[in-house]
């Protein structure tokens, strides 16, 4: 009996966690050709962008540093705390949700460890920090600039008034 409960629990553990990891790598492109800037600097990760069902998965800390974001990884959890001004935001690997500040919002891709590193949607999680991200598909790049360093058009000065005339001046011979 003991033998039949000891396969039973060691089964019902491995097969999710062999599913997992068999979807994750039948279901992952490497874009390594794609470049990454935050704020007009190149970011470079130890582990490459990955593409899982049409969305870009990043390393979080590799990425979300360059932001001056806060990143916490809890191991036992699986959870990244990623923490930025007054947004915070929980990610859980595997799961198709992410907890913005108090809000819970689903993701089209869960976040997923790839090579040893936690990766997580791009747009999602630089969105949610404040960025605005852009994608060029002739030069596979993506743009992020954070709110903080968004460039501000300066004020044009106001046209200075005309020079007023009253009908009783005379202009200068």
């Amino acid at each position: 009996m003991r033998k039949v409960m000891g396969f039973a629990l060691t089964f019902i553990i491995l097969v999710p966690v062999l599913a997992g990891v068999l979807y994750a790598q039948a279901t992952v492109v490497v874009k390594e050709e794609i470049i990454i800037t935050v704020d007009r600097a190149q970011v470079r990760t130890d582990v490459p962008p990955i593409n899982v069902q049409g969305r870009t998965l990043v390393p979080v800390r590799g990425v979300f540093n360059a932001f001056d974001a806060e990143i916490q990884w809890f191991h036992i959890e699986k959870r990244a705390y990623i923490r930025r001004d007054n947004q915070v935001i929980w990610l859980r690997i595997g799961e198709n949700r992410a907890q913005v500040n108090d809000d819970i919002v689903p993701l089209a891709v869960p976040a997923m460890i790839y090579r040893g590193r936690t990766t997580a949607p791009l747009r999602f999680i630089a969105e949610a920090l404040g960025a605005t991200v852009n994608w060029d598909p002739q030069t596979q790049t993506i743009t992020i600039i954070t709110r903080a360093r968004a460039v501000v058009q300066p004020e044009r000065p106001a046209p200075s008034p005309a020079p007023q005339t009253t009908p009783y001046q005379t202009a200068p011979y």
